[in-house]
C-alpha cells in the first residue's frame, strides 16, 4: 500500500450503471466490444481496467469497463475513449482470485484512516496479464484522493 501520483490513462472503454451483484455479469460483455473494435482497427493495447463511480442511494454505481490504448482509435457506438484520473492516489497491488480483492481496498480504506486522507470517490482496476495460476495474477487497484491540507 502506497500513495502516489498517477499519471490519466487513455482508455477505450463503454460505460454501464450496474449493482455489486451484476458487476461481473453485466462488464464482461462490455470488454467484448471494446475488444471486438480495437482488434478490428489494429490499435496498440494495454490492460483491461474497470473505473468505478460513486454509488447512489440505491446502490447503483457507473462502470467503465476498458482497455489501455496506446495511439488513436476510432469511437465507435458505445465504445468511447475515457481517461482515468490524474492526481494523488492511494494504490495497493492484489495477487490472486479477482472475487478477493477485497483485501486491497481494505488496506486503501485502513491507510487513508490511519493517514488522515479522503478518497475523491473515483477508483480503478487495473488487470495485469492472465496467468493460469491465480497467485500470479496482479491486479493493482487505485483510489483518487482529495487534495492533502496543510
Amino acid at each position: 500500500m502506497r500513495a502516489e501520483q498517477a499519471d490519466p490513462r487513455v482508455l477505450a472503454a463503454v460505460r454501464a450503471v450496474t449493482t455489486a451483484e451484476r458487476l461481473s455479469t453485466d462488464v464482461m460483455p462490455l470488454l467484448d466490444q471494446v475488444w471486438t473494435l480495437l482488434r478490428e482497427q489494429g490499435v496498440q493495447t494495454g490492460h483491461n481496467v474497470w473505473m468505478y463511480h460513486p454509488a447512489n442511494e440505491a446502490g447503483e454505481f457507473a462502470v467503465e469497463a476498458g482497455v489501455e490504448v496506446f495511439g488513436d482509435f476510432t469511437e465507435r457506438g458505445v465504445v468511447r475513449r475515457v481517461t482515468t484520473p490524474a492526481g494523488e492516489v492511494a494504490t495497493a497491488a492484489h495477487y490472486g482470485e479477482y472475487s478477493e480483492m477485497g483485501g486491497a481496498y481494505t488496506a486503501i480504506d485502513s491507510w487513508c484512516a490511519e493517514n488522515g486522507r479522503e478518497t475523491a470517490g473515483v477508483n480503478w482496476e487495473v488487470y495485469g496479464d492472465w496467468e493460469d495460476d491465480p497467485a500470479k495474477r496482479r491486479t493493482d487497484v487505485y483510489k483518487l484522493l482529495r487534495p492533502h491540507e496543510h
